[in-house]
């Protein structure tokens, strides 16, 4: 069973006295701490695990988001309603491995870039397993899924 960890969220930003972006979405910040008219950015991960995974589809544009930002962990009972414990990572600490997936994605993001017309099929087939037809998932697997389901589906056949 998934468990939403909208509700963790939540949970982490009562207790830390921390607040919601005025235009929340999934791709920016998360929580703000106000500190003398200060606002400080944070980025909050719950798990009810020993880890913490991060997003599916990651590329350059976490990179951004990422950089600067506090970070908040929160580690759950597996039923994901009881908090054990929590982890706190400042922007300094958190930056070599951010740059550690920056470098683990930039090629493929790089080539993910290239006009299809430069790629040879040869140069393909050096890389991949000749098929008679690629599916999404073959090219996500192959670019780590650098780009959005649709973005995918958009450059099909090209």
């Amino acid at each position: 069973m998934t468990v939403q960890d909208d509700s963790r969220e939540n949970e982490l930003i009562q207790l830390f006295n921390l607040e919601r972006p005025v235009n929340l979405s999934r791709s920016g910040t998360d929580a703000i701490l106000t500190l003398n008219q200060l606002k400080i950015p944070f980025e909050l991960k719950s798990t009810t695990k020993t880890s913490v995974t991060t997003v599916r589809d990651f590329g350059p544009e976490h990179i951004k988001k990422w950089r600067g930002k506090h970070w908040l962990f929160g580690f759950y009972e597996k039923g994901g309603k009881t908090l054990k414990y929590c982890l706190y990572a400042s922007p300094e600490m958190m930056a070599p491995w951010i740059s550690e997936k920056s470098d683990y994605v930039v090629s493929d993001y790089k080539l993910a870039q290239l006009i299809p017309e430069l790629i040879s099929i040869s140069l393909l087939y050096e890389i991949v397993v000749e098929k008679e037809v690629y599916t999404v998932e073959d090219a996500q697997n192959l670019q780590k899924r650098q780009y959005t389901i649709q973005e995918y589906r958009n450059k099909m056949d090209l």
